[in-house]
């Protein structure tokens, strides 16, 4: 009996020295990040999965200017800066003047251009068309569908020195194949809609004006959202939709990335994948690599996070 508090004594002491390294081996991992600077107001990241380049949408000033100054740039994933100036509105028969979300489907490059959807040809950025929007505030962020149609969010709102405007235009904004325009939805009421993500019949919106990402119906949108996720902070804008259903979304406000995990109809989890980022803009995923892309939009870089 004597020797009891010998042996407890011992086996704390081993608790001791093996719980400090099983809490260690068990955290998770911080993404892994690079920064590639030299760009202007960089708005967006799309990995070109065909040519395995990223693209990189800059302003080069005001979001809401038709300048004609603005560029679309190519990227190595290994953070070399290819082309800066692939796609150059200074160049002849070439417009592009505050260029934002982007997406690739059949073959061409469709850029969202304040009223106006630029098309260029995606393998060697050539303009095939530009298609307007009548009535469009602020197109900002476009995703591809399985059909080969777009869907193209407006925000609905002006952009000044004292922040937005609200002006009433705040739309879900589809594209056929044949450049046909329609609404799938359109509410002034709406929050701003900002980041799109299409996949398995939803479309998934994240919006400027309200701390919440939205799945909507594919097939009809104007019902109610099948779900509705709050975030920790607002003044979204990129989204995300990863291929097992996580999402991973940019917030303003917080200067972070929230990674989502709808959990099929149980409540989701929301998470802080990466902070310190200030003015994340809009997302990319390169799915090769497992890589989300952050433009910060007003340091002039883009972030390249391995995630684990």
């Amino acid at each position: 009996m004597k020797t009891q508090p010998k042996r407890l004594a011992a086996v704390l002491a081993c608790l001791a020295a093996v719980l400090p390294a099983c809490a260690e081996s068990e955290a998770p991992a911080a993404p892994e990040l690079r920064r590639v600077a030299g760009f202007s107001t960089p708005e967006s990241v799309l990995h070109d999965e065909e040519r395995d380049v990223y693209l990189v949408s800059n302003i080069v000033g005001s979001p809401v200017e038709k300048d004609d100054r603005a560029f679309i740039s190519r990227v190595s994933p290994d953070g070399e800066i290819l082309d800066l100036t692939w796609i150059d509105g200074a160049s002849e028969g070439v417009t592009l003047s505050a260029p934002k979300g982007m997406a690739i489907a059949g073959g061409r490059l469709y850029v969202a251009d304040i009223d106006v959807i630029r098309v260029f040809d995606a393998s060697d950025g050539a303009p095939i068309e530009d298609i307007e929007v009548a009535g469009a505030g602020l197109l900002n962020d476009v995703a591809a569908m399985p059909d080969g149609s777009i869907v193209v969010s407006d925000s609905g709102v002006a952009i000044g020195e004292g922040g937005f405007t609200p002006i009433g235009t705040d739309a879900l904004v589809a594209v056929d194949p044949g450049g046909e325009v329609s609404r799938l939805i359109a509410d002034p009421a709406l929050p701003h809609p900002n980041g799109v993500a299409c996949a398995e019949g939803e479309i998934w919106v994240a919006y400027l004006g309200a701390a919440r990402v939205d799945a909507l119906d594919a097939l009809d949108v104007s019902v109610q959202p099948r779900r509705e996720i709050s975030l920790p902070a607002g003044t979204l804008d990129g989204l995300v939709r990863l291929d097992d259903g996580r999402l991973l979304v940019s917030s303003w406000d917080a200067g972070a990335v929230f990674e989502i995990d709808p959990a099929g109809d149980a409540a989701p989890r929301v998470s802080t994948l990466a902070e310190d980022l200030p003015s994340p803009a809009d997302l990319g995923w390169d799915r090769a690599r497992n890589r989300l892309l952050v433009p910060l939009f007003n340091d002039g870089e883009i972030v390249l996070l391995d995630v684990k």
